[in-house]
């Protein structure tokens, strides 16, 4: 367990010194400068929405950045011949990305408390921010396993937007209303994230909050699998043997 912590301790430095933290503080003051100037009292429903793109997006960039810098740093050869297993480094790089979503979804509640009116319960949001953030990390992961270098990297999340976020979006403020459309796009797991998310605002049905927990759960489960399984290769051939 010392040497779980001690892990996540690292992984917390990292992104302090690659600037990682104040990046992500910066995103956060421009959704709070999005809530303060939206002419809108009743933050309740925009606050989810905003934590989706901060957490959907941010997730995947923050874990893929700070693996290309330990690639320019070359540290994934110390972590091979180091005493930690493929989970202790995956789960702690992963819980070290998500706080920064925490953080981001802390700094909108707090203004919206001081300064809107907000009706959400922010420890069920904190759970639903956790697994969407967790979620959104192992495609992180999966992303920069098969990117050459940063841009690449903004490349494949840039083609995630479009496939898996921007659908979800269109339909969610109403700007798409085709019902096939509509209906085609509950295929998609950034759908059930924003489900879970908004659920925390008693807009959706019961039965479709516990249908998207189950569908980002198993998907969680299915990611993690994958980036466990090729952890090895892509650490063998970024160091080079």
């Amino acid at each position: 367990m010392n040497r779980f912590i001690t892990l996540i301790k690292g992984e917390l430095l990292r992104l302090k010194r690659y600037n990682l933290f104040a990046a992500s503080v910066f995103v956060s003051i421009m959704w709070v400068g999005i809530l303060h100037f939206i002419d809108i009292e009743d933050a309740t429903k925009i606050i989810p929405q905003l934590v989706f793109i901060d957490v959907t997006t941010m997730a995947m960039l923050l874990v893929g950045v700070t693996f290309i810098y330990e690639r320019d740093e070359a540290t994934i050869r110390s972590i091979l011949v180091s005493p930690i297993s493929k989970s202790e480094y995956i789960l702690a790089k992963m819980i070290a990305n998500i706080i920064p979503s925490i953080l981001s979804l802390t700094i909108m509640y707090i203004y919206s408390k001081v300064f809107k009116i907000v009706d959400i319960n922010y420890l069920i949001l904190l759970g639903a921010v956790i697994l969407v953030a967790f979620f959104h990390s192992l495609v992180g992961f999966l992303l920069t396993y098969y990117s050459k270098d940063f841009t690449d990297l903004v490349m494949a999340i840039m083609k995630i937007f479009l496939i898996f976020l921007l659908p979800v979006l269109l339909d969610e403020f109403n700007i798409v209303t085709n019902e096939i459309f509509r209906k085609l796009v509950y295929i998609l797991p950034t759908k059930s994230a924003l489900m879970i998310l908004m659920g925390t605002t008693g807009t959706i049905q019961s039965w479709e909050i516990v249908v998207s927990i189950i569908y980002m759960t198993l998907g969680s489960l299915i990611l993690y699998y994958l980036v466990w399984k090729n952890f090895k290769k892509y650490s063998l051939r970024e160091s080079g043997e």
